[in-house]
């Protein structure tokens, strides 16, 4: 696998980028990878992508009900221990 950088001219195929965890897809013949140089990307041969693609959504219905528990959960924590208010130095004063 080939590593490019954002802002480099690639051929048509699925780019990775590993810091932001995205996937993009350059449609025609050749085209752009967004970003200005800071961003590495990893060419995804297409067959490897039909066959990673179910697999993500796939993992994604079976944690989604436990992401919305976790949050629930957090806000519940934070409803009882009274760590929901904001802090006394942020508070403006009322006006007149």
């Amino acid at each position: 696998m080939f590593t490019y950088k954002g802002g480099a001219t690639v051929k048509q195929g699925f780019y990775f980028d590993a810091r932001n965890w995205r996937f993009e897809m350059i449609e025609a013949a050749s085209g752009t990878l967004p970003g200005d140089g800071a961003g590495t990307y990893v060419r995804v041969p297409t067959l490897a992508m039909f066959l990673v693609a179910p697999i993500m959504g796939a993992l994604f219905v079976v944690f989604l009900p436990f992401v919305g528990f976790a949050l629930l959960g957090e806000w519940a924590w934070k409803s009882i221990t009274g760590m929901s208010k904001a802090p006394s130095g942020s508070e403006q004063a009322p006006r007149a």
